[in-house]
């Protein structure tokens, strides 16, 4: 017993002590879960729109299959999405903002990462990853963005992570492309007294682009691993993504997709760089909390309004 506690110490030292500063709390660095780890994490994002708050709650296992393998499963629930798309679309209500939707759950995501470069030295390393992920999700997106990571697409994204750790900095750089899946539904007429009609609508896809910077702040030197970590952070993250197409199924005998150049701005291709400070603590090497505010800097999504705040608890088990 008093070997197994040693090696949980150590494990959780390395995990969460050693790396802190590629901890990045709104991306992905190329670092894996070791083997026999499972992660738990539960993520939340909040951002106000008109006269309500639209909020985001994830809940996220994640287990290290082997030292190179990490695999996550992860469920969304949000006040996102109505039962059907506005009436008026495509052409109006896009996107459409202060309308009351429910709270509900929206689908899963399972995502793999593939660590296949690694490069240690005293006091800093350079890791690669591959990724690749799968999205089941069945909402009423407006937006031609497509998000598969954050419960608004079906579909599939992949792409390569790089991370340099030197000391207390660590900086990461993301770049992926997203394929969503198309949307297959109902918008509401605008004359109430007729029927809803069908949709069929085909998001844009991406090329998603991240910047994750990192810097241990405390403590200076560490004395024992129940002592508090105490991270800065700041992310850049965008996509460029395509316009959106709609057929509109209104009894006619062979539906057409619509001409996307009369579409409102949410479903015009389109391109953004966010920018997002943070921090994070960590406590007794093993319980990991961030805090995110996520702003505009370079154009600006039409998935979500600003500023978006997000909070996260991470805890790991170890098998």
């Amino acid at each position: 017993m008093k070997k197994y506690f040693l090696c949980f110490l150590f494990a959780s030292f390395a995990i969460l002590n050693t790396k802190a500063q590629e901890l990045y709390p709104l991306s992905e660095p190329a670092s894996n879960i070791p083997k026999n780890v499972l992660g738990v994490r539960f993520f939340s994002e909040t951002y106000k729109e008109v006269n309500q708050c639209r909020n985001l709650t994830t809940l996220r296992l994640m287990y290290g299959l082997t030292p190179k393998l990490s695999v996550y499963l992860t469920g969304f629930a949000s006040n996102h999405h109505g039962a059907k798309l506005p009436e008026g679309f495509p052409f109006h209500n896009s996107p459409e903002r202060g309308a009351q939707y429910p709270y509900k759950f929206n689908g899963g995501n399972l995502y793999a990462k593939y660590r296949f470069l690694t490069i240690d030295r005293q006091n800093e390393h350079f890791r690669m990853a591959a990724y690749g992920e799968l999205a089941y999700v069945n909402e009423t997106h407006h937006e031609s963005e497509p998000n598969v990571n954050m419960g608004d697409n079906a579909g599939a994204a992949a792409g390569i992570i790089s991370t340099y750790l030197y000391r207390r900095f660590a900086a990461s750089l993301t770049l992926g492309a997203t394929l969503p899946a198309n949307y297959a539904g109902y918008a509401l007429d605008e004359v109430p007294s007729l029927p809803d009609l069908p949709v069929l609508l085909r998001y844009g896809r991406s090329l998603d682009y991240r910047m994750s910077l990192g810097y241990l702040i405390y403590p200076r030197r560490y004395s024992s691993f129940k002592e508090t970590n105490i991270n800065l952070y700041v992310e850049f993250m965008g996509k460029k993504y395509g316009a959106a197409r709609a057929k509109i199924f209104n009894g006619l005998p062979n539906a057409y997709w619509l001409n996307n150049k009369q579409y409102p701005i949410g479903l015009q291709a389109g391109w953004y760089l966010d920018v997002a400070p943070s921090v994070q603590a960590i406590f007794n090497s093993n319980l990991r909390v961030d805090f995110a505010m996520t702003m505009p800097f370079l154009g600006k999504s039409y998935a979500r309004m600003y500023p978006v705040y997000s909070l996260a608890v991470q805890y790991y088990f170890f098998l």
